[in-house]
């Protein structure tokens, strides 16, 4: 997701080596490959003997994620299905995230919901004016709600409310660092990191033989206009993401509102919590969840989490005095440096 908080090497991203080594890797040689995509930027580290293959074939990759996921771009599927009144023929990656879209909200309850674009709209998201809509207005906007009125029929995606409208945003940048996953595997490439706009997922071991190792900023500690990194994770074989909202909100006199919103109350979160950051299996499964405990809350986070038992959470927020806290269930503390 684009607001993600995690940071490694590069603008959104803090790399700390790791003393254990783990592993022993046969590549001679890492590589690297970044750039912009996505309205943000990206980063791809792997070890290879040679280097096999080059930037114009990842910028090709992100140009077919873009034709079908990005809302900027008039022609891709993503915005001709919210353009139409009934729906259109899918194609494989508006597919594969609508599909898993629609399995997280139902796990979450609703709390996870591609749906929720006219209700970021109504609340100014990515417009300059904003006003707080008043409560009518927001119970009418509701009804264009619900991932329920999503549906796949033969070979297209049809909305049974014309008036639906979807947002990928929280979900498909951890989508396109998985469609890179299998792009570098089919390359035969088995020690890498991939990185988009603060989406992580890493496989095998870095250049040291050791694992990966990201940092976590800490809302509460700044420096030097940014946000100080104060937790550290080794992950192998795993994906990392933050959803947060204390870099991303509309501010109205002395009121700020985040910019995630609770699509079953039609408004803004304001749970007290600050950051979600998730350790799952793929990116679209840590991304999709990062989301849904911003909204769903600590207690009812660590009740889903116990269904879910390679999925680790950490969360920071602000407790009844008004002080930043934090707290993470078992699973992410073992990944804990």
């Amino acid at each position: 997701m684009l607001n993600s908080l995690l940071f490694f090497i590069i603008s959104w991203f803090y790399l700390l080596p790791i003393t254990k080594t783990v592993s022993n890797t046969n590549a001679s040689k890492l590589f690297s490959i970044e750039g912009e995509a996505q309205g943000t930027t990206y980063l791809i580290k792997y070890l290879n003997n040679d280097s096999i293959f080059q930037k114009r074939q990842i910028d090709s990759v992100f140009s077919s994620l873009d034709s079908s996921l990005s809302l900027y771009k008039n022609y891709s599927a993503i915005s001709t299905f919210n353009q139409h009144s009934r729906g259109i023929k899918y194609n494989a990656h508006l597919f594969n995230v609508v599909q898993k879209s629609i399995y997280f909200y139902q796990l979450s309850n609703g709390t996870f919901d591609i749906t929720c674009k006219p209700l970021s709209s109504l609340w100014g998201f990515g417009k300059d004016k904003f006003d707080i809509p008043n409560s009518s207005l927001i119970k009418k906007t509701l009804k264009n709600i619900g991932s329920e009125k999503l549906a796949f029929f033969q070979d297209s995606l049809i909305k049974t409310n014309s008036s639906l409208k979807i947002d990928c945003d929280g979900i498909g940048q951890g989508y396109s660092v998985d469609v890179f996953y299998e792009f570098l595997l089919s390359k035969g490439i088995r020690n890498f990191m991939i990185e988009i706009g603060g989406e992580i997922r890493t496989q095998g071991f870095n250049e040291k033989g050791e694992a990966w190792t990201v940092g976590i900023e800490d809302p509460s500690q700044f420096l030097n206009n940014d946000f100080l990194v104060t937790k550290v994770v080794n992950i192998s074989n795993k994906a990392i993401t933050t959803s947060g909202n204390y870099r991303k909100y509309k501010k109205l006199g002395n009121l700020y509102f985040s910019h995630i919103i609770d699509p079953i109350q039609g408004r803004p979160v304001n749970n007290g919590i600050i950051s979600v950051t998730v350790i799952a299996d793929d990116a679209i499964t840590a991304d999709a969840l990062d989301n849904a405990f911003m909204v769903m809350g600590i207690d009812k986070s660590f009740q889903l989490s116990q269904s879910l038992p390679t999925v680790g959470f950490y969360i920071t927020y602000k407790n009844t005095s008004g002080m930043i806290a934090d707290t993470s269930n078992n699973y992410f503390k073992t990944y804990l440096k």
